[in-house]
């Protein structure tokens, strides 16, 4: 049984923009301000995130065109390097990646909500502290909890209903930034007499530094670019709609991200909003009076809940590539006999999701899944040009392609040295979930059915060989998808 082809241009999009629009554009500002004080600094850290989002998107959607199937990187890394290495994105996805950000994105709505109804219910019943980060159970997380149920038990009946509760999620999510971009601009009390008496570039070899570290949060924020790539598998008419899904939502992301945080940065001094994890709330505050701070945090939680069916719906086909290729538990590769829903890789995502909610700090959540996601992405960003040696290629043409996928690579690689010295528990954390998937993957290597596995297959691509694909049934590769030059 196959995933079927049910996502449109506007459902792609919808899910790309609704996964990349999450908990980020409200609270991350408030941390980078933390790490640079000079507002016009900040808010060139969001121009560069959104250019290192569409380079690295671009990267991927090539390598997404010639292996349009369920499990984005986790397909492309097998190709292009080895199993283990394909693996290994596998198991962050599902112990890190997505796992995190559905938590990370569960509690941050619950404390908004609670921020919303119900202040001093925000309290914790236990905490402690393993290995520099802090774990804790609260009323925040019995929400948070709650909600990825529901989200869960929603995406069990299938991709249909799931992507048009998404639509409905994003929709109100477009008009509303749209509406708060706009009306800020018209009416709203910023002021830009904040900005200039900063440097508008880095005036010290220690402000480059800075700049980095502003970087990292910016990066978990622009999260979800790659999104399209784990349902490609389901997206109508691929060789179209991935390039256009990409480029157009990441291109509206980047722009929005910009104008709310020009937005966020002219609505006070720096010194005032440095550190505030509800940013959002409270530039609001300053821009159209207190009386609007209830509408704009319900519309933020709003945004939250859109955030986590995305990574639900994403996060779940990673799971279901894994176990359909023989690297996770067979079971998880199972489609509703109905639904034609992942649902046991769902309710696996469920249970061990829940346990990222237990820590405290959702700025420990941000680090180390930046941490963990740069590391795979950066190797996954130079598989199209091992696609290309290997005679695999795609029509489109990315402007600037390769130099763009090697400055991609090259920064990612500086803010992994920057998060590694600012944030080194985090960095730990990070390192020891890609180190774990060594010895899982060989776990689940030696438990492997030898004999009749629906699996993928293995061949060697060869350059005068006929082009076979590693994926189900031993498809071959469209020709519309993938070209052989």
């Amino acid at each position: 049984m196959k995933l079927q082809r049910s996502l449109n241009l506007y459902d792609s999009i919808s899910l790309m923009f609704s996964s990349m629009v999450g908990p980020g554009v409200f609270i991350t500002t408030g941390y980078i301000l933390s790490q640079i004080p000079n507002p016009n600094l900040a808010l060139f850290c969001w121009i560069l995130g959104g250019f290192l989002a569409v380079a690295g998107a671009m990267s991927y959607a090539k390598s997404a065109s010639i292996f349009p199937y369920a499990g984005g990187d986790y397909v492309y890394l097998k190709e292009a390097y080895s199993p283990i290495v394909a693996f290994s994105s596998g198991w962050l996805s599902l112990s890190v990646n997505f796992s995190a950000s559905i938590s990370l994105s569960a509690i941050a709505f619950s404390k908004t909500l609670l921020s919303l109804l119900a202040p001093a219910l925000d309290f914790y019943y236990i905490e402690a502290k393993f290995l520099g980060i802090t774990f804790s159970l609260g009323n925040a997380q019995i929400i948070g909890i709650s909600t990825i149920l529901f989200f869960t038990i929603v995406n069990f009946f299938g991709i249909g209903i799931a992507s048009r509760i998404q639509n409905f999620f994003t929709t109100f999510k477009i008009l509303g930034l749209v509406a708060f971009v706009v009306l800020g601009l018209t009416i709203g009390n910023y002021d830009v007499g904040n900005f200039e008496s900063f440097s508008l570039i880095p005036s010290e070899p220690k402000e480059w530094g800075f700049l980095l570290a502003g970087v990292i949060p910016v990066t978990f924020s622009y999260l979800g670019w790659n999104m399209i790539t784990y349902v490609a598998e389901e997206v109508k008419d691929p060789d179209k709609n991935i390039y256009k899904s990409v480029l157009i939502s990441c291109s509206l992301v980047t722009l929005l991200y910009v104008l709310i945080n020009f937005l966020y940065l002219s609505s006070a001094p720096s010194q005032l909003l440095a550190g505030d994890e509800k940013i959002g709330v409270t530039a609001a505050g300053f821009l159209f009076g207190k009386e609007v701070k209830l509408l704009v945090t319900a519309f933020i939680c709003w945004v939250f809940m859109g955030g986590i069916s995305a990574y639900i719906i994403g996060g779940s086909r990673i799971y279901f590539a894994m176990a359909r290729d023989g690297f996770f538990f067979p079971s998880m590769s199972k489609l509703h006999p109905k639904y034609h829903s992942p649902y046991k890789s769902l309710v696996f995502q469920f249970a061990y999701a829940c346990l990222f909610c237990f820590v405290k700090e959702i700025e420990s959540l941000l680090y180390l899944i930046t941490c963990s996601t740069l590391l795979l992405a950066t190797i996954t960003a130079y598989t199209p040009i091992i696609f290309e040696k290997k005679h695999l290629k795609t029509e489109f043409k990315i402007p600037g392609y390769p130099y763009s996928t090697y400055l991609y690579i090259l920064f990612n690689i500086l803010i992994i040295s920057s998060l590694v010295w600012s944030r080194p528990a985090e960095a730990l954390w990070g390192l020891g979930f890609t180190l774990l998937s060594v010895p899982m993957y060989f776990y689940f290597k030696n438990t492997k059915p030898r004999h009749g596995s629906k699996g993928f297959t293995a061949p060697e691509i060869l350059p005068d060989a006929p082009v076979v694909s590693l994926l189900p049934e031993n498809e071959r590769i469209p020709v519309v998808s993938g070209n052989r030059n």
